[in-house]
C-alpha cells in the first residue's frame, strides 16, 4: 500500500497588495470554495482524506447558510471549523465544495475609547501564546534580541505592538514564495504576507501578548494573511505589516477594511486516523490518500467563486496555473520536481 501526503499552500501576491478598500457597510454575498481532485494513472482502491478550512462568524465577518456537497463540518476550536472528507475516490475526478453567505465588517479601532472591544467570539486569547518551534519560535535569537530592543523603546504594550508592526514593515523585504518557517524568513530577510504575519506574531508572543494569523481569500480571488493581537482594553486589534511595507505612508494599525473572507485564524492542529496536522497555516486545503493497486497519483486544484451552487458549481474563478516551472528552495530551476519541498509557479509543493 502506498502513502502520499500533499502539503498545499497558496500565498498572497503583490497584485493584491494594492486592492482598493471600502468602508461601506457590506451586504450578504454568496460564495463557494471548492477543491477538484484528479487521478493520474490507474490507481484503484483509493482512500482520500481532504481537509479544507470553513469560515465562521468572528470579529470581522458574519457567516450563514454554510453547506457542502460532501464531507462533514467539524469544529476544531471556537475560532475554526473544517470541512472533512474521508472516503473513497472511485472516478477520475472528485470535487469537494462548501458554500455560504458572508457579510464582512469594517473595523477601525478608536484608541481613545475603551468602551467597545473588538471581541465577539468568546475565544480565549491565551490560546494564542507560546511556540511550535517552526512558524512560532519565541526563543529564536533574532526574535529575543529584536523584541527586547523594541520593548525597551516602548511606553506600554500597545506602543510595543505598533513599533513591531512598523519595524517588520520597514526592515523586511517583500519576497515571493511562502509559507516560510521563522528561521527561513529571517535568513531570507523577508517574505510574503504570511511571512510578515509570522514575524509580527512571534514578536508579540515573545512578550506574552496573544497574537495570531488571519488567513483568507479576497472577494474576487487571491489570498492574503494578516495578523491581529489581543489587548485587554480594545480586544482584537488588526494590523497589516504587509500593506504597510507596500505603502509606508498609510496606516494599517487597528484597521480592517472588510475585503476578505477569513477562512481560518491561528495555526491549525487536527488529528484523524493516520492523518495529523500540528500547528500549520490552513489557508487552502490539505489532503492525504492511499491506494491498493496500480500506479499514479492524485492532484488537487483549488477554486473559488461567488456562485452559490453546491452540487453543480460552474463559472468558477481559478487561482491555479499549469505546473510547468519548478525551483528548489534556493531558487535554482529544476528540470523535474525532486523529493522534498519544491516551488512550482510560486507555490510550495511537498513531494514525498
Amino acid at each position: 500500500m502506498k502513502k502520499t501526503f500533499f502539503l498545499r499552500t497558496i500565498i498572497c501576491g503583490a497584485f493584491y497588495l494594492f486592492s482598493s478598500f471600502s468602508i461601506n457597510a457590506q451586504s450578504e454575498i454568496p460564495f463557494t470554495n471548492k477543491v477538484i481532485y484528479t487521478k493520474t494513472g490507474n490507481i484503484s482502491g483509493v482512500r482520500l482524506v481532504s481537509l479544507m478550512p470553513a469560515p465562521i462568524t468572528n470579529e470581522y465577518q458574519e457567516i450563514s447558510s454554510i453547506a457542502s456537497n460532501r464531507g462533514e463540518f467539524i469544529d476544531i476550536n471556537k475560532a475554526n471549523k473544517v470541512l472533512l472528507y474521508d472516503g473513497s475516490f472511485n472516478d477520475n475526478t472528485l470535487d469537494i465544495a462548501e458554500s455560504f453567505m458572508y457579510k464582512t465588517k469594517t473595523i477601525q479601532i478608536d484608541f481613545s475609547n475603551k468602551e467597545n472591544k473588538n471581541e465577539v467570539t468568546g475565544v480565549d486569547p491565551n490560546e494564542y501564546l507560546g511556540s511550535d518551534g517552526t512558524y512560532i519560535d519565541i526563543y529564536n535569537n533574532t526574535i529575543v534580541s529584536l523584541g527586547n530592543q523594541l520593548w525597551e523603546e516602548s511606553e506600554d504594550a500597545l506602543d510595543y505592538a505598533k513599533r513591531c508592526y512598523e519595524y517588520v514593515a520597514s526592515h523586511y523585504n517583500y519576497i515571493h514564495g511562502s509559507w516560510r518557517t521563522l528561521a527561513e524568513i529571517i535568513q531570507a530577510g523577508g517574505g510574503e504576507c504570511g511571512d510578515f504575519t509570522t514575524l509580527f506574531v512571534n514578536l508579540m508572543r515573545y512578550k506574552g501578548i496573544p497574537a495570531r494569523h488571519n488567513m483568507g481569500v479576497w472577494k474576487d480571488g487571491g489570498y492574503h494573511v494578516w495578523p491581529d493581537f489581543y489587548h485587554e482594553d480594545y480586544g482584537w486589534v488588526p494590523v497589516d505589516p504587509t500593506f504597510k511595507n507596500s505603502n509606508p505612508n498609510a496606516d494599517f494599525f487597528g484597521r480592517y477594511d472588510g475585503n476578505l473572507i477569513i477562512l481560518s485564524q491561528g495555526l491549525t492542529s487536527f488529528t484523524l486516523s493516520n492523518f495529523d496536522l500540528h500547528d500549520v497555516p490552513l489557508q487552502t486545503f490539505y489532503y492525504l490518500y492511499r491506494y491498493q493497486s496500480g500506479a499514479g497519483g492524485i492532484f488537487g486544484n483549488h477554486q473559488t467563486s461567488k456562485d452559490y451552487q453546491v452540487n453543480a458549481i460552474t463559472d468558477l474563478r481559478t487561482n491555479d496555473e499549469e505546473m510547468t516551472i519548478t525551483y528548489n528552495l534556493n531558487g535554482i530551476k529544476l528540470m523535474n520536481p525532486s523529493h522534498g519541498i519544491n516551488i512550482i509557479n510560486g507555490k510550495k509543493f511537498f513531494i514525498k
